[in-house]
């Protein structure tokens, strides 16, 4: 196949790449909800909740662990509710330890509230029992063996009764804090607590080693569906009071978002404009090249599931200006080359040549910028930085790939 049958061949490709991603771009594509966009709270509305920690059972070297061990388990939770994004993030003020959680896009903010505000304290204790026969008084002594410890739970059965029960797993150093309180308990019984309330009493019958156990009791497959799920999600290993609430209203959202579409759009049309008012039919190829850019962008960032907040779009709307940026200096090069008598398409492939150190430095920069942006900043500053990455990414594909093969295909080999 010669080099003109190849390049027919790249660009044809790349016609039909950028159509399925421009129907994927789409909210409802023949009619049909697929793939919705993921948005921040800043575009639909949601609420913002803020949690304080009570720490006071837990020693002061370990609170800062328990802080992010509760924000693990509130990104968990949240992920359940299907949001737009876990956004959780710790802060210490004064002597408080705080969580703020923010929860977009959630329809029930009730039910989201109760859920992932659910403490789920599971604790063992050691059973004392006082007096004989119907006078006994039982009194409970708390554990080190919480749900700190907890590794994972399922749904099981009894295989003699058929009646459902709770397997849970301890990680290894739950596992010898359970083996050592087993051993201590033989033949008494160990209380078993959920926010403070007992759930099961069974009897230790042998010393328990490796962590496993079965938490007994009369509850329905229902119950034990609920607590096991509570569990998987995480118990957290301190409580939770909801200190602040506050809920952005969906109108909001929706008038941040059209005003970022229509500044996207404007900028855009502007770009495109100065590129062919400047650079006539290179500047149109170019311009082409952009649209068909923004569609993969958009597609990327929807296939991928990259929450869209008024940050993010900014990102996105920086990789523009980008992309163009690498065309203009492909251009100023190629112009360069076919002032000196070169023949357009020579001047082509050397305006390219000469022009990739600079588009390649430019851009490893940036991106190596947006990577330091987003470890160390925080949430809405990420959401900036990983669209601009993803964005500078695919530019230098569309400027590298798709503009070379556009314009191989439309500049013909002359002096004119």
């Amino acid at each position: 196949m010669d080099s003109s049958r190849k390049n027919s061949l790249k660009f044809f490709l790349i016609i039909v790449s950028a159509i399925v991603a421009g129907l994927l771009v789409f909210p409802k594509p023949f009619g049909k909800t697929f793939l919705p966009w993921r948005l921040g709270l800043d575009l639909v509305g949601g609420s913002y909740l803020v949690y304080e920690a009570d720490m006071k059972d837990i020693a002061q070297v370990d609170r800062a662990s328990a802080l992010n061990g509760l924000r693990d388990v509130m990104e968990r939770r949240v992920n359940v509710f299907g949001v737009s994004e876990p956004r959780v993030t710790t802060a210490k003020v004064g002597d408080s330890y705080q969580l703020i959680v923010e929860l977009a896009g959630i329809q029930n903010i009730e039910e989201a509230i109760n859920q992932i505000g659910r403490t789920a304290l599971l604790d063992f204790r050691e059973v004392d029992q006082a007096g004989e026969g119907t006078s006994t008084e039982l009194t409970f002594q708390l554990t080190q063996l919480t749900g700190r410890y907890l590794q994972k739970s399922e749904v099981g059965s009894d295989s003699n009764t058929n009646e459902p029960l709770i397997t849970v797993q301890f990680n290894a150093e739950g596992a010898k804090i359970f083996e050592e309180l087993t051993r201590r308990n033989v033949n008494k019984p160990l209380a078993i607590f959920l926010d403070n309330e007992l759930i099961s009493m069974p009897t230790v019958r042998e010393v328990i080693s490796g962590g496993n156990a079965q938490i007994t009791g009369q509850f329905t497959f229902q119950e034990v569906r609920r607590i096991v799920s509570l569990f998987n999600a995480g118990a957290l290993p301190a409580p939770l009071l909801l200190i602040s609430h506050q809920t952005i209203g969906a109108s909001l959202g929706l008038d941040s978002m059209n005003k970022a579409i229509t500044a996207g759009a404007v900028g855009t049309l502007a770009i495109i404009l100065f590129l062919i008012l400047y650079y006539r039919r290179l500047g149109l190829v170019a311009a082409l090249a952009l649209v068909f850019y923004i569609v993969y962008a958009l597609a990327t960032f929807k296939l991928f599931g990259i929450t869209m907040t008024l940050a993010g779009v900014a990102g996105f709307i920086l990789s523009i200006g980008m992309a163009v940026d690498a065309n203009i200096l492909i251009f100023a090069r190629t112009k360069e080359e076919i002032a000196k008598g070169v023949s357009r398409v020579a001047a082509l492939e050397e305006g390219f040549r000469r022009a990739w150190p600079s588009i390649r430095d430019s851009n490893i920069s940036t991106m190596l910028t947006s990577i330091i942006l987003y470890y160390l900043t925080s949430s809405f500053v990420r959401g900036f930085a990983l669209t601009l990455l993803i964005g500078v990414l695919l530019s230098m594909f569309s400027a590298i790939t798709v503009s070379r093969v556009m314009l191989r295909a439309f500049i013909k080999n002359s002096h004119d």
